[in-house]
């Protein structure tokens, strides 16, 4: 479980802040963490690894504080950034120096991923190309089994083959106690996996919840022409895309890329206003 208690974060003393008041609580499951450019999402995954600290409130990992943990603690997160160059000549070299730090990993699930990539992981990493240094990335840190596992751009480099695989490895890697967040601008290619989701907004959280939550407070509707009861609609060529209150008894599946749009609209007091008495006391809407 991680908690994210009144987070104020900011690069330089006079700057903007980089995230105001973040409170939250992100159970196990698979996360979308989505934001414009510069809204925070990459400061949140290095408060949640552990590599930067708060200048306010606290972030906790069941119970512990994410940074300044101690040596046994630190092999239960693990941050994948964008752009990150891993040491070692190969993806096994680095394992061999690397993995030791983590319990859970496994081997025969590193090399299960790797084959499902096309890799050996003695491709010397200098060499190859980022599509497939981020393939071998991803192969190793699905493996890594910890607790919480944070994915920055998971995707960029990969073709639609590779991320179709991808999605079968985080079905095939992710057990139900672990957490995965994912920050990515594609939503779409992964939405039907994502259990919760966060929204970031110019440095603050304005939403954070489960799908559950979600699509029992809300209906999201494709039809021919706008539907007068609609939250949000967005027209598209030959249909339009709405959010609706749910009735009752209905319920829909999150189209999380819609979500987005809508929480960054006018609309978004709307949307919030539907989600402050939700039916499930997972949802979280912290306040602008």
């Amino acid at each position: 479980m991680i908690e994210l208690r009144d987070i104020e974060f900011s690069y330089r003393k006079q700057g903007a802040p980089a995230l105001t008041a973040v409170s939250a609580v992100i159970g196990p499951g698979v996360h979308l963490l989505a934001g414009e450019n510069g809204a925070g999402k990459t400061t949140l995954l290095h408060l949640i690894a552990g590599v930067a600290r708060p200048q306010a409130g606290e972030v906790m990992i069941d119970g512990t504080p994410a940074a300044g943990c101690k040596p046994r603690d630190m092999g239960r997160t693990f941050l994948l950034e964008e752009g990150m160059q891993l040491p070692g000549k190969t993806i096994r070299g680095f394992s061999r120096l690397h993995s030791g730090f983590y319990p859970n990993f496994s081997a025969e699930a590193f090399t299960s991923n790797l084959a499902a990539f096309g890799l050996s992981g003695e491709e010397p990493m200098k060499s190859q190309s980022l599509g497939n240094r981020k393939k071998a990335q991803l192969a190793y840190a699905l493996a890594l089994g910890v607790e919480v596992l944070l994915l920055d751009e998971p995707t960029n480099a990969l073709d639609i083959e590779s991320k179709a695989i991808f999605r079968k490895l985080i079905a095939s890697n992710i057990n139900e106690e672990q957490t995965l967040i994912i920050s990515t601008h594609t939503v779409q290619e992964l939405e039907n996996m994502f259990d919760g989701g966060m929204i970031l907004s110019r440095s603050r959280l304005v939403f954070a919840g489960t799908e559950e939550a979600v699509a029992t407070r809300l209906a999201f509707k494709v039809s021919r022409a706008p539907l007068p009861d609609a939250l949000y609609s967005e027209i598209q060529p030959g249909r339009v895309l709405s959010i609706c209150l749910a009735d009752d008894m209905e319920e829909t599946r999150v189209d999380w890329r819609l979500f987005y749009s809508a929480m960054h609209s006018p609309k978004r007091s709307e949307i919030a206003q539907a989600l402050m008495k939700p039916r499930h006391p997972d949802t979280m809407l912290p306040q602008d």
